[in-house]
């Protein structure tokens, strides 16, 4: 937070441009400019990925989905030479 503040108080009441700040206090132009564009500082940290609903849309296709993974592992597979598939996919 100290850093947020110095680049705040080096741009609005130093004057200095984002170039400078960034030079100065080593840092990447593009944070100088987010910690100078920031408004509100007491936003929530983003919640983990576990917490994140990925594909609520598929919700209600998840059972079907689900039916169609058990019966594809249950069917039997065919054996096909790499080379006869190669040929095959070829033409």
């Amino acid at each position: 937070m100290d850093m947020v503040r110095d680049v705040r108080f080096r741009f609005y009441v130093k004057g200095e441009n984002i170039s400078q700040i960034a030079g100065a206090l080593n840092l990447d132009w593009k944070t100088v400019q987010k910690y100078v564009d920031k408004t509100d500082f007491n936003e929530p940290a983003p919640r983990p990925a576990s917490e994140r609903r990925f594909c609520p849309k598929l919700n209600p296709y998840k059972p079907t989905i689900d039916q169609w993974l058990v019966e594809d592992k249950q069917a039997p597979r065919m054996l096909i030479p790499a080379h006869s598939w190669w040929v095959t996919a070829k033409s």
